[in-house]
């Protein structure tokens, strides 16, 4: 697809969100790590999509690299970021500061470290309006106890600090922060890890209905497949930096193809089979420093091949809009 098109859909009003050949790279005593390579992606307004994966593939780098809010001293992005038909990579620093937080915001996965622990929360909200909306002081603490209320928190909990917060009640605060200024885009990284299951069900039921009621589109970053299945419309498989596996959720349940993301599906628990051990996938992910030639999944993959191991993997349309970059998809297809 051209760019050409692509700002076509994005001026459209249909697509939010078109994210082309993105890298991202740190630099770490001497070594070069490879944590994005070549990513593209599109999200249209309202839509959700997962970024699925292990710890270390590169989802929150793809996340923070749209916001640009990576590491000045060691880290480099490359590619286009094209937001409301604004290429983000090529703005000044002034003009994303009033994208970020506004228009774009993230949830991030530790609300222990996104909250700062010696300034109450009505302020850490209100902040966010003053900077945003130029709300005066008054106007600030009104709407942030508004946003309280809206996150299931009583405003008399304005003046509080974190510490005198749970775990949930400081992860509704940084969703409160994160949808004050009702933000076209919504980065939601592993916003329910910390949590114990009953609390992680009603803080993602707390972001669907925000979401749906503000028409917020989403990229939610996770890898845990029930909530994907809960939460999103589109899935991509992200490994080694790599969207190795995309489409629509029903298509990538239904009809999981790379031999990664069925080993993803083999790892979990299933009450309708009879089995006493879960296929966990044997090995582990790729050193980001030192990637192999090839398909990146290789080392682990049952189906490798020679060829496997050799040039650049392109993705194949398998059903429209289902795409998986493995050489042998189609031949595994007919073995399952």
């Amino acid at each position: 697809m051209s760019s050409e098109n692509n700002n076509k859909k994005v001026n459209d009003g249909e697509m939010l969100l078109s994210v082309k050949d993105l890298t991202v790279q740190y630099t770490s005593m001497g070594s070069v790590v490879r944590a994005v390579n070549g990513v593209s992606f599109d999200l249209k307004r309202g839509q959700t999509l997962a970024l699925v994966g292990e710890t270390g593939a590169g989802k929150t780098s793809i996340a923070k690299a749209i916001l640009r809010i990576l590491p000045d001293i060691s880290a480099t992005a490359k590619g286009s970021v094209v937001f409301d038909g604004e290429d983000l990579m090529k703005l000044k620093d002034k003009d994303m500061e009033k994208i970020r937080g506004h228009k774009i915001s993230m949830i991030f996965q530790d609300p222990m470290t996104a909250l700062n622990p010696i300034m109450r929360v009505g302020r850490q909200i209100s902040e966010v309006l003053t900077a945003h909306r130029h709300l005066t002081r008054e106007e600030a603490v009104e709407e942030g106890k508004k946003m309280l209320e809206m996150v299931g928190i009583p405003a008399e909990r304005y003046n509080e600090f974190p510490h005198q917060f749970s775990g949930g009640m400081k992860q509704r605060v940084v969703i409160a922060m994160a949808l004050a200024c009702t933000p076209e885009l919504l980065l939601a990284d592993e916003p329910t890890t910390a949590l114990d299951v009953t609390i992680q069900a009603q803080v993602l039921e707390l972001i669907n209905d925000l979401k749906e009621r503000l028409n917020t589109s989403m990229i939610l970053i996770t890898h845990d497949l029930g909530v994907v299945n809960e939460t999103c419309d589109d899935v991509a498989v992200v490994y080694a930096g790599k969207i190795i596996e995309s489409g629509k959720k029903r298509d990538v349940f239904k009809n999981p193809l790379h031999p990664y993301t069925n080993g993803l599906f083999g790892a979990l628990p299933n009450m309708n089979l009879d089995s006493e051990r879960l296929s966990p996938i044997e090995g582990l992910p790729p050193d980001p420093t030192d990637l192999p030639d090839g398909c990146a999944f290789a080392p682990r993959c049952p189906y490798a091949t020679d060829k496997c191991r050799q040039g650049d993997i392109p993705a194949v349309e398998v059903e429209p809009g289902h795409f998986c970059e493995c050489i042998r998809v189609h031949e595994i297809r007919k073995e399952q």
